[in-house]
């Protein structure tokens, strides 16, 4: 109804529909029963660092940052930990985080403890010191054993990229909370504690995968637990791996830079809204980078039909 009103107001008739790759999605559903002949399904990633360059008028190649939580990849995963080489007609990827599995689906981004247990089980081979977190002191161990059946069968456990995962994951673990009422809920949280003018951050690994790198955050993920176990405050622990992350990403847009040269840098996706994120990396990357950051446009969600057009109108001929 809504499209059907801006049309009339707008005095519009679309010639070229933009969705996103979800098939799930109401606005994919609704732009595949439109009648416009030209379609142009975009993939979420894809769609962020189109926005942010459209703010910024970049006509593009840059190396887009976009973290955030889950969007369809090509490659049916849901990605959210990318750096991609991006213009408007396309993308390549050339990084992203090691991925966990969403044991349950979407109900692990509420029931956040299940992040943090897969994490764990990720960064020590299925033996992670769960009696010394608190956490796990409220967990029933049957709710454990059905999480790791899930992730060790891949059964409704997708595999998820995305960074705010991660935020999600090790904030559980420093808060010592089970649940979120709303997606980003404990990652916004972990933000608001971290210290001021801690300097430290854990290890992090930036390992070449065939054409593409992961950022490895086991090594992280046992720092952060090492430090809860000896009693470090949560806001320190919070504060190393904020830092832990910037250090992750200035280091895959130099790998990137190595082989594409000094490209401009955009951060987008949801996870560039934590002010302390976006500083921390821009401090790494800049002068050597130029980088560019949302100001107008929204770096979440609110910025992607933006970044849509614009993709479709240079590949579908508008």
């Amino acid at each position: 109804e809504q499209v059907e009103r801006f049309q009339r107001f707008l005095g519009i008739r679309p010639e070229v529909v933009a969705h996103d790759l979800h098939p799930d999605y109401f606005s994919t559903i609704h732009a595949e029963q439109r009648p416009e002949p030209v379609k142009v399904g975009v993939q979420h990633h894809h769609a962020h660092v189109a926005s942010a360059m459209a703010e910024h008028g970049l006509a593009g190649p840059v190396l887009g940052l976009a973290w955030d939580g889950p969007g369809l990849g090509t490659d049916g995963t849901a990605w959210g930990g990318e750096l991609l080489l991006t213009t408007y007609e396309g993308f390549e990827r050339l990084a992203t985080l090691r991925p966990l599995r969403l044991a349950g689906g979407d109900v692990a981004i509420r029931q956040v403890w299940r992040l943090a247990l897969v994490a764990l089980d990720d960064a020590f081979d299925g033996a992670p010191p769960l009696e010394a977190l608190s956490l796990f002191r409220e967990v029933p161990a049957r709710e454990r054993s059905v999480v790791r059946q899930m992730v060790a069968r891949g059964m409704h456990a997708p595999l998820a990229h995305g960074a705010g995962r991660y935020f999600d994951a090790v904030g559980a673990l420093g808060l010592g909370r089970h649940r979120a009422t709303y997606e980003g809920q404990v990652a916004l949280e972990w933000n608001l504690v971290a210290a001021e003018g801690e300097a430290g951050a854990y290890p992090v690994t930036v390992e070449r995968r065939g054409a593409m790198s992961e950022i490895d955050l086991r090594p992280t993920v046992r720092g952060v637990v090492e430090d809860l176990v000896a009693g470090v405050p949560a806001p320190v622990v919070s504060a190393r791996f904020h830092n832990a992350l910037a250090e992750a990403a200035a280091a895959a847009v130099a790998a990137a830079a190595e082989r594409h040269g000094p490209l401009p840098v955009v951060l987008t996706g949801g996870c560039f809204q934590n002010a302390r994120l976006v500083a921390d990396v821009r401090r790494r990357l800049e002068p050597a980078h130029r980088v560019w950051q949302h100001g107008v446009v929204p770096p979440g969600d609110g910025g992607l039909a933006l970044g849509q057009a614009l993709v479709a109108a240079a590949v579908g001929g508008a």
